[in-house]
């Protein structure tokens, strides 16, 4: 590790209703005592570390490790409904790898003797799952996607009495993502592209680089391999036993996007980032989506729209499914059992209707329809915001929960009757788990997840698997459900984590974490695990605040890639910060504040445009609305929240919103975190603006770390070092009163 002294320091590392006066007076007098009481209680327990979120048990799905809604059941039942797989796992510092297991359950015994057998045990020491993807072929055989230590991952299936598994596929480079027939004959799969050399070639020793289209990434990393689902991926098809095929696609394809293939192998649908816009798109009127939409890029760079694609497994080919983009969230994808239809959640409709009325509704929200293949006629089922989460394919009927932005509400049920899609009440709740039995995976902000089975018929429920018992010896913090509003009116939401040992009357030090709330998680680091650490700073004596969106359902998507959306964003933490004030929480000259991905931009915005002023910051990973990153990446963001081009007049309208350009107003210390290959690129222009002025400033490079860091060594430099880093700044005179 190199390090360059304090100043520009580089590292190369790795809800409360009014019952009257007294009522209030109540209330405050239980709620101290209970926290009192919880004090003292936990004096004899131990501290939770960063490396005991790391090393805990969790229930293994991609959409729950990205913090939203599950890709996967918690229980994976066979298709008789006997037996069922639950997918586990768990980080190990000490071999810096994640372990990941598969434990296979008989339905008749879950009340009985509920303990269930190791069916595959791998570990990854890269930033994949080690085994993922789960899906039941017959009812002994299941297809995974897996790699263990030293391996690349590849399709595996495994039989359920032999416990033996063999691989399918043996593609030079890593399998991301994959589907397979229901007979295991036909499988397509995704997989990384062998490293390209750019830059040490004799065409360019002679000649040099025309560089056209090519981004820095390309230029620079020259013939390395990246484990980086932002690098287009190849898709292949493969009859069992023969070589595969490689299906040639324009689009640019990603493992974080849906992919299905129908149960007779014949065809495949998959959502693609478009590489081909077309000009009636742009009266959508998706105002997330508008910006990518119109934006000028050159041929063959990527774009940031969505778009379903159909491929024909015989034929090799890739067209459209709809003529029309896909909305970014929502996205799902179920096959008719004959394989002659598919359902696809989340897509706008073509606006080819001669109808003026219905044209309308087609430009404003999306779709879930029913496509007939091969000739891609479509069926409506339901323009509300809503989306797929199960299908059952037999009865023809469709179970639908509100999708991303919607307000609130029980998920809703549509059958196919005599050829039309109807609305019918909802029958159970269309989860399909084995028969008689529900399993479900059950936490809230204050319970650490635990896994019960309930027997439908009576009722009955039982604790099946208890995923961190340990957390009964850890003295963690409580975290109550806060509501305030922000400096600008709108009302906000977000979960405050106590100080294990809090005491009532005591102003603690306060680290506003960003980028969500929900109270039905247990989040133990916040959203995610990149930087986010709430527990084990609230292990430190420090108040943490995890910020999360306005109260009112999809209000703050207004504000998206406009000048207003740092403006808004920043007034949801100066509101928080005087609420907590007023209570007598927090030190309101110890505040720090933590931004990643998207909401680095929201927090660089607030340290360079607000008037409270901030003891400590990181910004990790994170778009920043920057002048230099708009140069290196040009997106549709730069020019949105900044409100123009940095061109002609519009660089006077960058100067004053742009956070870049006023960095000489941050009095915080900084610490920057960057992760992947020239990624400390991205933080550049703040590190050298900061270090010019003599300002504290630490920068942090993870070269093989992916945007949500996943491996424990990773995750300690940034975890635990924002844990010492607001140690460090917000400790002295933490406690006690102003």
């Amino acid at each position: 590790m190199w390090m360059l002294g304090t100043t520009g320091n580089l590292c190369l590392g790795a809800r409360q209703q009014r019952t009257g006066h007294a009522g209030l007076v109540l209330f405050a007098f239980l709620a101290c005592f209970s926290q009192s009481a919880n004090g003292q209680a936990n004096e004899t327990k131990r501290r939770i570390t960063v490396k005991d979120t790391i090393e805990m048990t969790e229930f293994a799905d991609r959409g729950y490790f990205l913090g939203g809604a599950p890709e996967s059941p918690v229980a994976i039942f066979s298709p008789d409904g006997k037996q069922f797989l639950v997918r586990l796992k768990k980080g190990d510092v000490e071999r810096n790898a994640v372990k990941y297991w598969l434990l296979l359950f008989r339905s008749s015994e879950v009340f009985r003797s509920p303990r269930g057998q190791v069916l595959v045990e791998m570990s990854s020491s890269s930033n994949r799952e080690a085994i993922g993807q789960v899906r039941w072929l017959d009812n002994r055989t299941v297809a995974f996607l897996g790699e263990d230590v030293g391996t690349t991952p590849q399709v595996y299936r495994a039989d359920v009495f032999t416990k033996r598994a063999v691989q399918l596929t043996h593609h030079p480079t890593a399998v991301v993502s994959y589907d397979i027939s229901r007979d295991g004959q036909e499988i397509v799969y995704e997989a990384a592209p062998r490293p390209r050399q750019v830059l040490r070639t004799q065409e360019v020793r002679r000649n040099g680089v025309a560089i056209t289209s090519q981004t820095v990434d390309e230029l620079l990393n020259d013939g390395v391999e990246r484990d980086d689902p932002r690098i287009n991926r190849e898709l292949f098809v493969q009859r069992l036993m023969k070589k595969a095929q490689r299906v040639p696609s324009s689009d640019f394809l990603t493992e974080y996007l849906p992919l299905e293939m129908s149960p007779d192998g014949r065809f495949v649908v998959l959502a693609v980032y478009a590489s081909g816009i077309r000009d009636a798109w742009k009266q959508y009127e998706d105002k997330v989506l508008h910006p990518y939409i119109v934006e000028q890029r050159k041929p063959g760079t990527l774009s940031n729209v969505q778009q379903y694609m159909l491929v024909d497994v015989r034929q090799g080919t890739v067209v459209p499914l709809v003529d029309a983009p896909k909305a970014w969230p929502d996205g799902a994808i179920a096959w008719s059992e004959d394989g002659r239809s598919v359902l696809v959640s989340g897509t706008y409709l073509p606006l080819d209707s001669p109808d003026p009325l219905e044209q309308g509704e087609r430009r404003k929200h999306p779709f879930v329809i029913e496509v007939d293949v091969p000739s891609r006629r479509i069926h409506p089922i339901t323009g509300q915001r809503l989306s797929i989460s199960h299908w059952d394919a037999q009865k023809r009927r469709v179970t639908l929960e509100p999708g991303y932005g919607a307000a609130g509400g029980p998920s809703q049920m549509f059958e196919k009757v005599h050829e039309e899609w109807q609305s019918i009440p909802l029958i159970g709740e269309g989860k399909g788990d084995g028969p008689g039995i529900e399993v479900s995976l059950e936490e809230d902000r204050n319970v650490p997840p635990r896994i019960f089975v309930k027997e439908q018929s009576s009722g009955r429920k039982s604790l099946l698997l208890d995923l961190n018992p340990q957390f009964r010896d850890f003295a963690l913090a409580n975290v109550e459900t806060v509501r305030w509003k922000a400096a600008d009116g709108h009302e906000v939401i977000g979960g405050l984590y106590f100080p294990p040992d809090y005491r009532p009357g005591q102003r603690y030090p306060l680290v506003i974490q960003t980028h969500g709330y929900d109270e039905d998680r247990f989040s133990v680091n916040g959203p995610w695990n990149s930087a986010f650490a709430a527990q084990p700073l609230a292990a430190q004596g420090i108040m943490v605040l995890q910020v999360g969106d306005s109260t009112e359902p999809g209000e703050d998507r207004k504000y998206v890639n406009t000048p207003a959306e740092g403006p808004r964003r920043m007034a949801a933490f100066e509101g928080a910060i005087d609420e907590l004030d007023r209570r007598a929480l927090i030190n309101k000259d110890r505040v720090g504040i933590i931004g990643f991905s998207r909401t680095a931009f929201h927090v660089a915005f607030t340290l360079t445009h607000s008037h409270y002023r901030f003891r400590a910051a990181v910004l990790a990973d994170g778009f920043d609305g920057g002048y230099m990153s708009y140069l290196l990446w040009k997106t549709a963001d730069y020019e949105g929240v900044n409100g123009s081009k940095p061109i002609g007049p519009g660089l006077n309208v960058w100067f004053e919103n742009c956070p870049g350009f006023h960095v000489d107003r941050i009095t915080a210390p900084v610490r920057l975190e960057y992760y992947g290959p020239l990624s400390f690129l991205a933080g550049w222009e703040w590190f050298s603006l900061l270090s010019l002025q003599n300002k504290s400033v630490d920068s942090v490079w993870i070269p093989r770390g992916t945007h949500l860091l996943v491996k424990p060594w990773e995750r300690m430099t940034s975890q635990q070092g924002n844990v010492d880093w607001f140690q460090n700044w917000l400790a002295p005179a933490s406690h006690g009163t102003r």
